[in-house]
This record gives C-alpha cells, structure tokens and sequence, in this order.
C-alpha cells in the first residue's frame, strides 16, 4: 500500500512541475498549427513508451501494473480539471486549444497505460 501512495505522490508532483512548465512557457510557443501538436503526440507517444517501460523494470514484476496507474491516475484527475479550468490554469494558451490540450494528455496517459498493459500481461 505504501507503495502505491509513493507513486500517486510521484505523480502528482510529476503533473505540478509538468503544469507549471506550461503556465511558464511564452504564448508564441504555444500557439501553433493543430499538426504540430499531432507530431509532437507520435513524439511524445513514443518517449513515454520506453519511459514506462524503463518505470516498470525498476518495480517488482506483480506491482508494475498497479503501480502505474497509482502514478497515472492523479495526473489525469487533475488534468481534467485543468481542462475544465483551462483558461485560468493556462492562460498564456489561446482557450481553442483546451480540446487539442484534452486529447493530447489522454493520448500521453493512455499509451503509458496500454504500455504498462501490454507488457505487464502474463506470458503464455
């Protein structure tokens, strides 16, 4: 069990410096075309890939799954209330991107997710 509070702490302080970095970052960073962000996703999609993979390998075999999700879980819950709250949170972004913002966090939290998934199956 405490393992499991020790990587939802990660992960909420992972989100608090990964939310204040874009709080921080200028406008003119931020404001660019819908396919930037779409390549910025298959980047980032594949960087957490092998992020979570060398996160598993530090954990004992029948703990990884569980805790990944301790790590993932409070990042998503909170990033939908930055979604909800975007333009207060964020508002150095243009308030059109909280969708694209939206997706893009899912998109990073389920490939962690499946990763961990998929490599966390039993083995026939």
């Amino acid at each position: 069990m405490r393992l499991y509070l020790w990587f939802l702490l990660r992960g909420s302080f992972v989100w608090a410096v990964s939310t204040l970095i874009l709080r921080l970052l200028p406008a003119d960073w931020v404001d660019r075309p819908a396919w930037t962000l779409l390549i910025t996703g298959a980047i980032s999609g594949a960087g957490l890939v092998v992020a979570t993979l060398v996160f598993l390998r530090k954990i004992e075999e029948r703990h990884q799954l569980a805790a990944l999700v301790s790590f993932v879980a409070p990042q998503m819950v909170l990033d939908a209330g930055v979604v909800a709250a975007f333009a207060d949170v964020l508002p150095n972004f243009p308030t059109g991107h909280a969708p694209l913002f939206g997706a893009f966090v899912l998109w990073c939290y389920a490939v962690m997710v499946m990763t961990a998934v998929v490599a966390t199956r039993p083995r026939a």
